[in-house]
């Protein structure tokens, strides 16, 4: 009975939470030696969401490394219950003047609520973004893993009268995450980018999820 609970709750998070975490949207052909980018995003990821997030461009042993953080909603059926926050630094690996490989780390924390229970997941997104950078457009191809390692749960009322008195609040590991892979792309017009993403999603196991693809569109504005 425990596991089944456990199981229930790992789905619900799945379908509910906005879980698709991405390498950082930004022209690394386009950006100054230190810069602030500021962004505002949508598009489907598991569902319709909207996220605002702020980046900043600092130098460190001759490379440039954007930290950041960002805030996401599902927007179709807004509840502020219903989250993901995360911080993330994307850092240069190799690369020349146009062609740059880059990696991305995110510690995560999701939140998700219902008549169910009230969940809270811990997480962190590895990725990896490389391509073709100009100044005024680019395109790339990102690989990525959303590793979800602990959810929170706590079980409604209404879930321990009629389901299961004894269910047990607590921490419960995850036994997996998503993989990614896609395309990303963008031009810039002065200070301000505009990036498309398009790609495909599987677990842990190659299976896809219910919306087994994902598509964003983002405006970023540098200073």
């Amino acid at each position: 009975m425990k596991r089944l609970i456990v199981f229930s709750a790992m789905v619900i998070l799945g379908l509910l939470a906005p879980t698709v975490a991405r390498a950082q949207e930004v022209n690394l052909g386009a950006l100054d030696q230190a810069s602030n980018i500021v962004h505002v995003r949508t598009g489907a990821e598991y569902g319709f969401v909207a996220g605002a997030g702020y980046g900043r461009v600092v130098s460190f042993l001759d490379r440039q490394l954007v930290l950041g953080g960002d805030f996401t909603l599902p927007w179709a059926g807004l509840d502020l219950s219903d989250y993901r926050l995360r911080v993330s630094a994307l850092v240069p690996i190799v690369g020349g003047r146009r062609w740059k490989l880059a990696g991305s780390i995110a510690p995560t924390l999701r939140g998700t609520k219902n008549d169910i229970s009230r969940m809270t997941d811990v997480g962190a997104d590895l990725g990896v973004v490389g391509g073709y950078y100009a100044p005024r457009w680019f395109v790339a191809g990102e690989l990525g893993f959303d590793w979800a390692m602990s959810t929170y749960v706590h079980h409604m009322d209404a879930y321990r009268s009629l389901v299961y008195a004894g269910a047990r609040d607590g921490w419960y590991a995850n036994p997996g995450g998503n993989l990614r892979a896609g395309l990303q792309g963008g031009v810039s017009f002065g200070r301000t980018d505009v990036i498309l993403r398009l790609g495909e999603v599987r677990d842990t196991g190659g299976a896809p999820p219910l919306l087994p693809f994902y598509g964003t569109l983002a405006v970023d504005t540098r200073w």
